[in-house]
């Protein structure tokens, strides 16, 4: 009789949910809505999981007590408490017993390297790194929020972009194309008219994270401190990627890196600066997209807990499979 995991990864704006047999072949996939715990709570995200799954099954026509084990990559849930509270919130269901609850990054760290060790770097309106070595200790960089860090993020890049078009008016900072670009894209007259939207929140961290692909466009174009921002940017998330490395003793070793995350869009224009950085520890640096993507990495844990072999063999399977649907 065939056995299945199911894996999720739940973020902010969406769920995925893919169903695998034990041979690593993807029988079954779906997206649903947000599943962040610290914003919808527990009684939002049981209705939401729990349509997902109805949902899965129904389109595969398996039945849950066919269903061993599930892994929720969580956004929200990266705290022991939280994660235990979830779990509790389907005791009273067919799948009592076979919830594993852990954050999304562990899903996307899983995912990256098929359970392997590794380093991933997420980046898109806020930063973070995560990273496992080789005796399964994991490890964390960043992800402070805007306030207190975040460098390396869109909203850093945003952030200084902004403040380099500040001093290009107050003549204490080099002449940029950004003021300009800047004054055009908000419609201002001058670029200090920015500071009211700014201190009264009618420009959130969101629309500043927008600003990097100014940042990109202009230094693309030539602009020295577009340029100076984009690589200061690189530099920052390298460092974060070095603060990983260091605590999982890679010095000398092989570094495997995978990026993830919107601002990656533009890799080329970081990879040198975040490889500069990875060179202080190692000068075996490989740099590349991760394997899967998250919700693969959730089951691939699920498939674990249930003691099933992750092997090339299997990993060779998922890829085909996950081809053959049309997806890579």
């Amino acid at each position: 009789m065939n056995h299945y995991v199911i894996g999720v990864d739940g973020g902010g704006t969406k769920t995925e949910f893919v169903l695998l047999d034990y041979s690593g072949n993807v029988i079954g996939k779906l997206k649903g809505e947000s599943t962040n715990y610290q914003v919808i709570g527990g009684k939002k995200l049981k209705e939401e999981i729990l349509d997902g799954f109805t949902k899965i099954m129904n389109i595969t026509n398996i039945s849950p007590n066919k269903i061993n084990c599930v892994f929720l990559g969580l956004a929200g849930a990266g705290r022991k408490n939280d994660q235990e509270e979830i779990i509790a919130l389907f005791s009273d269901t067919e799948f009592s017993g076979k919830i594993l609850v852990d954050s999304d990054a562990m899903a996307a760290l899983a995912g990256a390297f098929g359970t392997g060790p590794g380093i991933i770097i997420i980046s898109g309106t806020g930063a973070i790194c995560f990273g496992k070595n080789n005796e399964g200790k994991v490890v964390r960089s960043g992800g402070w929020g805007y306030l207190l860090g975040d460098e390396g993020s869109g909203y850093f890049m945003g952030h200084e972009a902004i403040i380099a078009a500040l001093k290009d008016l107050d003549g204490r900072g080099d002449k940029t194309k950004l003021r300009n670009r800047l004054e055009e894209h908000f419609k201002l007259t001058t670029i200090d008219q920015i500071i009211p939207y700014i201190y009264q929140e009618k420009i959130d961290r969101v629309a500043i994270a927008d600003l990097a692909l100014i940042v990109f466009e202009m230094a693309n174009q030539g602009d020295a401190i577009a340029e100076q921002i984009v690589r200061r940017t690189g530099r920052e998330l390298g460092i974060l990627a070095k603060a990983v490395a260091h605590q999982l003793y890679f010095e000398n070793n092989e570094i495997k890196v995978a990026l993830i995350g919107s601002m990656f869009k533009q890799k080329e224009m970081f990879i040198n600066e975040i490889s500069k950085e990875l060179y202080e520890i190692s000068w075996n640096v490989e740099i590349s997209d991760p394997m899967f993507e998250p919700q693969y990495g959730a089951a691939l844990l699920a498939l674990q807990k249930v003691e099933v072999e992750i092997n090339e063999v299997l990993l060779n399977n998922i890829q085909y499979s996950i081809k053959q649907s049309g997806e890579m």
